[in-house]
């Protein structure tokens, strides 16, 4: 099997504003503050067919499941530019509500451990300081906790039961400005491996393997959000990466790799 990073070039989705960039022609902005009429808007599910999953749901009422348990991730940290001066960067990304006492499972890309602060926003745009957890760059994964109680969660299916043509669906801070946008799309691929690199790692990268490749549609500020399986209503992948040469070249760490990384912390979900 030829690695994917041999044709393409792979970038990390995670929406990087004041003071850097996505690689290559893309520069996102800090995202302002949204009235909650103006995030129900943007967050709205667009109809995209009528026809009911296993479990007797339609895509929007799917979807509605989880609007409350997927959440915008800010953080904030500093690194230095080519004259050897500091920079503060803010990054803007995804993450997905595990547990109903503020455990959240997102990217370590989104949230390294280096950052300085990371701010959580729920749906209902209430703010709250995340404190990192745990840290493991090596899947890519990351668990942020927030002081909070009674929030919806995401419920984790097994990753091991998709195949190519599965019908998945997309939930993420778009652009790190667009909370809750959803697309959808099949499962193009499995076991894809690939070398992945953002503004910060513009010479290297991380290398991933054993990932789920999708035509969802998954952009900047995606990073750590779900990707659910359609036909049982649960979160079969975390979005980390697309192309920015092809299109509709997206990447997801299958969830069955995050479960044991969360065990310690959340048990068995």
């Amino acid at each position: 099997m030829k690695s994917v990073k041999r044709i393409i070039s792979i970038v990390l989705v995670l929406a990087l504003g004041a003071g850097g960039g996505l690689a290559g022609s893309y520069w996102y902005h800090e995202s302002h503050p949204y009235s909650s009429t103006e995030i129900q808007n943007l967050g709205s599910t667009p109809k995209i067919i009528e026809a009911t999953n296993k479990n007797g749901l339609t895509i929007p009422q799917l979807v509605n499941q989880y609007s409350n348990a997927v959440v915008a991730i800010t953080t904030t940290s500093t690194t230095y530019s080519f004259f050897g001066g500091p920079v503060t960067q803010q990054g803007e990304g995804t993450g997905m509500i595990l547990t109903s006492n503020g455990y959240i499972l997102t990217n370590n890309h989104v949230v390294p451990s280096g950052s300085q602060s990371v701010t959580v926003t729920l749906t209902s745009q209430k703010q709250y300081k995340g404190t990192i957890v745990a840290n493991d760059p090596t899947d890519d994964l990351a668990l942020v906790k927030i002081n909070a109680t009674n929030l919806d969660t995401v419920k984790l299916g097994d990753s091991s039961s998709i195949s190519v043509g599965d019908k998945v669906i997309a939930i993420g801070n778009a652009l790190g400005q667009f909370q809750n946008t959803v697309t959808n799309g099949i499962i193009s691929a499995t076991d894809r491996s690939i070398t992945a690199s953002d503004s910060s790692s513009p010479t290297g990268g991380e290398s991933l393997s054993g990932l789920f490749q999708t035509d969802a549609a998954i952009n900047p500020g995606n990073s750590g959000g779900p990707l659910i399986s359609e036909n049982d209503g649960q979160v079969i992948g975390i979005n980390t990466a697309t192309s920015q040469q092809g299109q509709n070249l997206g990447f997801s760490i299958p969830i069955n790799v995050a479960k044991s990384f969360i065990k310690p912390y959340v048990g068995n979900l």
